[in-house]
């Protein structure tokens, strides 16, 4: 485990890789992860799935499980989708200590693709979309990151490979440089 308690939020638009920069990201800062689509898809497979409503039912529960689970650890890599109007209350619990945004920049039009084309765990609910309704909100959600309201943002271009090793290294001087 890290040697200093450090939470890093990875940010972005759904399909802007976020959840690829995050499990190497852990690995590199040695940290653990945790992906509240993890903890959903174990509700899924728990509990079973039923439609978009019930899907947006487990979603707020394991945001809700993300954040206890974060409560007991020293530090960790928070992969989730976190919306600008909600995330401080969500992540009050810890917000005493090193947060770091890590936003994963990617154009809302590649993302929405990569989010059409993406097959999922069939508990989120993605056959119950229409793809030519989704693509409007990608880029009003655009508008809105990164959050910049929990510590200091390290911005990472997710549309061509990344350097995670370079990412940790910033996110470790933006951590500790206040």
């Amino acid at each position: 485990m890290s040697s200093s308690p450090l939470f890093v939020v990875v940010s972005g638009l759904a399909a802007s890789g976020k959840t690829s920069l995050a499990e190497p990201l852990a690995r590199a800062l040695d940290v653990p992860l945790t992906s509240k689509d993890g903890i959903k898809e174990a509700l899924f497979e728990a509990v079973g799935h039923g439609g978009m409503t019930w899907s947006k039912t487990l979603s707020r529960s394991a945001d809700a499980a993300m954040v206890r689970i974060a409560q007991d650890l020293d530090g960790a890599v928070l992969d989730n989708f976190w919306y600008a109007e909600t995330v401080d209350e969500l992540l009050a619990p810890i917000a005493a200590r090193p947060i770091v945004e890590v936003f994963c920049r990617c154009d809302p039009q590649v993302a929405y693709e990569r989010f059409r084309d993406r097959v999922r765990h069939p508990g989120h609910a993605d056959q119950e979309r229409d793809p030519d309704t989704l693509r409007a909100p990608f880029f009003t959600l655009a508008k809105k990151l990164p959050l910049r309201t929990l510590g200091p943002v390290v911005e990472v271009n997710t549309e061509r490979p990344v350097d995670v090793g370079s990412v940790a290294t910033q996110v470790r001087e933006a951590a500790f440089a206040r």
